[in-house]
């Protein structure tokens, strides 16, 4: 049986990470506005985040970080911020099978913009195995999820079924071995990968 791994953003002590503008939606609230978009309404910007002694600290001098751009770019709508490079990789590997479309997003530093990619699935994916994941009791909601190998085999990138329309742009993003393989090969940076339970 293959491996399959949750693909999250690595921690760092200072990092910069991609912020929405002051009073734009937050992130579940925007998701039902992007189903038939291809790039996000409005641009981020690059803000240093230093993890302090009483929690994080904003600033927007990125002068000291040695390279203010990753592949899997922190951002403050806690979705998966892809560059081109990544995205590339991603796509080389699918399936067909994913229901996977891409919305552009301009990422503005203070002497640079460049273009970076959000993950969103057009359906939500049969991905668990209901007898062993473990739900909130009488609810849907899941505390430890337990995937289906027969119903994963077919998907290089796959979500948690969630309630709502959070499983359309998740930052539960769950990536096959193969594919982690290949993004470690060709040396992408901002993540880590950790291996999930599969029955």
């Amino acid at each position: 049986m293959n491996n399959y791994y949750l693909l999250s953003g690595k921690s760092y002590p200072k990092i910069a990470s991609a912020f929405a503008p002051e009073g734009a939606k937050l992130a579940h609230e925007l998701i039902s506005e992007l189903g038939n978009v291809n790039e996000l309404p409005f641009e981020l910007s690059l803000v240093k985040l230093t993890v302090g002694n009483n929690g994080l600290i904003e600033s927007n001098d990125l002068s000291d970080l040695n390279d203010i751009w990753v592949d899997y770019q922190p951002n403050s709508l806690a979705w998966p911020l892809m560059s081109d490079k990544l995205k590339s990789v991603i796509e080389q590997y699918l399936t067909g099978n994913e229901g996977i479309g891409w919305i552009s997003a301009i990422v503005n530093a203070p002497n640079e913009q460049r273009t970076y990619y959000i993950p969103i699935f057009s359906k939500m994916l049969d991905v668990l195995d209901t007898q062993k994941t473990m739900f909130v009791q009488g609810t849907d909601r899941i505390i430890r999820p337990v995937f289906s190998f027969s119903k994963i085999g077919g998907y290089s990138v796959f979500h948690q079924p969630s309630d709502h329309n959070l499983w359309k742009i998740t930052s539960g993003l769950y990536v096959s071995d193969t594919l982690k393989k290949a993004i470690q090969k060709a040396k992408l940076t901002g993540m880590d990968f950790e291996k999930i339970s599969i029955s």
